[in-house]
């Protein structure tokens, strides 16, 4: 009895040796025949279903997806930059202004008015406004520093990579100048009396800036998509 319960538990232990062995051996072929140079799909859509390889940590390729989002995140610092500039530009109510108040679809400093008309802005509006915004141009304005420092691989098709290349360098320009204008609100704000027009044209600013960033994400998306179409299938490639 003895020796047949030696016998069974000896063959077990060797079965189960055996399958551990096998399973590492299949997850060392299959780590070694796997691409390590391109990032996998996930879940955010920062990488790309036909690219297959281990995912890097901070490697990005441009999906539709990806530019999509980016495009929300564009929208953000839009509104906020007209949110800043109707604070700047409020003026005593009269008896016979209308009680409506139009939301501008868009703002200029043409519009600005060089005399003491405007009320004082309120500092602690200014800062939600601007801190609604600053996290995601800290985002934009990292990956730009990061891609420049060879830190995150950016990766779109070879074919195409010419063509997006000044788009990406216009994106790289803007987003540090958004940076710039927001830490000059900043300084405006918290000023003892904080000077409506110089903030009004920093908003303007930073509006005309997120339009222009918009129709650089419009032209890559553009680019993109029809790269897609067309089926071209190259391996992807960083810019720097």
């Amino acid at each position: 009895m003895t020796n047949k319960f030696v016998l069974c538990f000896t063959s077990i232990a060797l079965i189960l040796f055996g399958l551990v062995f096998l399973g590492q051996q299949a997850s060392s072929a299959i780590a070694t025949n796997m691409p390590s140079d391109l990032p996998k799909e996930s879940s955010d859509g920062t990488g790309s279903a036909s690219s297959a390889g281990s995912s890097l940590d901070k490697s990005k390729i441009l999906t539709l997806n990806f530019l999509r989002d980016t495009g929300l995140s564009l929208q953000q610092i839009q509104q906020q930059s007209i949110n800043i500039y109707l604070e700047v530009t409020r003026k005593d109510v009269q008896p016979e202004d209308k009680a409506i108040l139009a939301y501008p679809k868009s703002i200029s400093d043409k519009a600005l008015l060089k005399t003491s008309c405007y009320l004082p802005p309120r500092p602690e509006r200014l800062y939600v406004f601007v801190s609604t915004m600053e996290p995601i141009v800290h985002i934009f304005a990292e990956d730009v520093n990061d891609t420049k420092a060879g830190v995150t691989r950016v990766f779109v098709p070879k074919a195409i990579k010419a063509e997006l290349s000044p788009l990406w360098q216009d994106w790289a320009n803007g987003i540090q100048n958004l940076n710039e204008h927001i830490s000059a609100v900043y300084q405006l704000a918290n000023e003892e009396k904080p000077d409506n027009i110089a903030i009004g044209k920093h908003a303007v600013a930073m509006y005309n800036i997120g339009n222009n960033l918009e129709s650089t994400l419009e032209m890559t998306v553009e680019k993109i998509r029809k790269s897609e179409r067309q089926g071209i299938q190259s391996e992807p490639v960083g810019i720097q």
